[in-house]
């Protein structure tokens, strides 16, 4: 598929209705591909090919369910996927960056525990569901200390300005992140601003443009790996 194809000039992304309907049309058709490289062997690029795509697919899929919903709803999917390129190019800069990623969700595992049974571990009485998550979770620890990984010594996880800034993105983040922070959370800004400013077409056509870019270049810079390797 020719990823030329895909906009990644902001200024050129559709805003009117059938452009939008189009031009996530083409973004689905390169997500569903992508998702379906089954022929890619090098390690790096099939742990990228076997999550990211369908993360892409499926934001792209709520914009077309949620296209006319209010502006908050979009910022979620647009934040989601620039988010995404933020760990993304981070990810594509070096081996151990990204291991340091995949390595991430390690951390979030030790935070869920420590939300579930903050004691360290179940009480006498908890469910059935968490005792056995526990004991999962215990022989997953144990067998990771053999590859050096002690569960003590995990940080928090990193954020979103930890991977812009090491892909050199820091920029962008700035200009786009706290933008979509407005919207995501609820800030007072949110809840008492002017309604028709907060939820008006001007704010609904930032984020539908911000989602659509950021699909874009998610899916090109996937392309690009492939067409990289050796």
């Amino acid at each position: 598929m020719d990823y030329k194809e895909l906009l990644k000039d902001i200024h050129q992304i559709p805003l009117d209705p059938k452009g939008i309907a189009e031009n996530l049309d083409r973004l689905l058709k390169h997500a569903k591909y992508l998702e379906q490289r089954n022929d890619i062997a090098d390690p790096l690029a099939r742990g990228v090919l076997d999550s990211a795509p369908s993360f892409i697919r499926k934001q792209i899929e709520r914009l077309q369910l949620n296209l006319n919903d209010d502006a908050d709803i979009i910022a979620w999917i647009s934040r989601s996927l620039m988010e995404l390129f933020f760990m993304l190019r981070y990810m594509y800069s070096s081996r151990d960056r990204y291991d340091e990623v995949v390595k991430e969700q390690l951390k979030d595992l030790k935070e869920i525990e420590e939300i579930i049974y903050p004691e360290g571990e179940p009480s006498d009485d908890a469910p059935e569901e968490v005792r056995n998550f526990h004991l999962d979770m215990e022989k997953l620890w144990q067998a990771l200390q053999e590859y050096g990984v002690d569960r003590v010594e995990l940080q928090k996880p990193n954020h979103a300005w930890h991977y812009a800034e090491g892909a050199e993105l820091s920029d962008e983040y700035r200009r786009y992140w706290k933008i979509h922070s407005k919207y995501v959370h609820p800030t007072s800004y949110l809840l008492f601003g002017k309604r028709n400013f907060v939820y008006g077409d001007g704010a609904r056509l930032f984020f539908w443009a911000l989602a659509q870019y950021y699909g874009a270049r998610n899916l090109r810079d996937i392309h690009k790996m492939i067409e990289a390797i050796p």
